[in-house]
């Protein structure tokens, strides 16, 4: 992959732009996550992931991580900032910090058939990851991920859900 490849827009496919995320807990223990996603049409796409899903959606990020590997565009952006100079503000370099949905409370607790991934599959496509999610009411669709936003997502939710063990554990020590 060129840098120039990096310069293309995904017009035509309706790719996530940036997400926000909420821990849906029960009795002090997380039962699953809610992530919003911003898409490229403006739209939202509310989801909501219980621990076995959620743990493949891991998995699937890990493996693209590990596909992806030094030749990351994260990484080279990192390592060289020109990369990014002439980068469309649309390309989810900028939108992952300029189109963050606003996620409510209400949205992370009404976890409902729609919304529910039951199990999620990945394919990588060129500079994506594509993630198939089967919902509770049987629909299937894509989530599309750029490499930029899938690698941000997986390093959020790493240390989102290591927060949340600390916040929703056993209460211990001393006073």
């Amino acid at each position: 992959m060129t840098a120039n490849s990096e310069r293309t827009s995904q017009e035509s496919d309706n790719y996530v732009t940036s997400f926000e995320t909420g821990i849906m807990a029960r009795k002090g223990e997380w039962v699953g996550i809610c992530i919003k996603f911003a898409m490229y049409d403006h739209r939202t796409k509310l989801t909501h992931w219980p621990p076995k899903a959620y743990a493949l959606l891991m998995r699937s990020l890990a493996g693209y991580c590990n596909h992806l590997g030094s030749n990351a565009f994260m990484l080279r952006a990192k390592a060289d900032p020109s990369l990014v100079e002439n980068l469309p503000a649309r390309h989810p370099y900028h939108t992952l910090l300029t189109e963050v949905p606003k996620l409510t409370e209400d949205e992370v607790g009404r976890a409902g058939r729609a919304t529910v991934i039951e199990r999620a599959t990945y394919t990588v496509t060129g500079t994506a990851l594509e993630l198939r999610a089967v919902f509770g009411d049987g629909r299937t669709e894509s989530i599309i991920l750029h490499e930029y936003t899938a690698l941000s997502l997986f390093g959020y939710l790493q240390e989102y859900l290591e927060a949340a063990d600390i916040l929703t554990g056993p209460a211990a020590g001393s006073a």
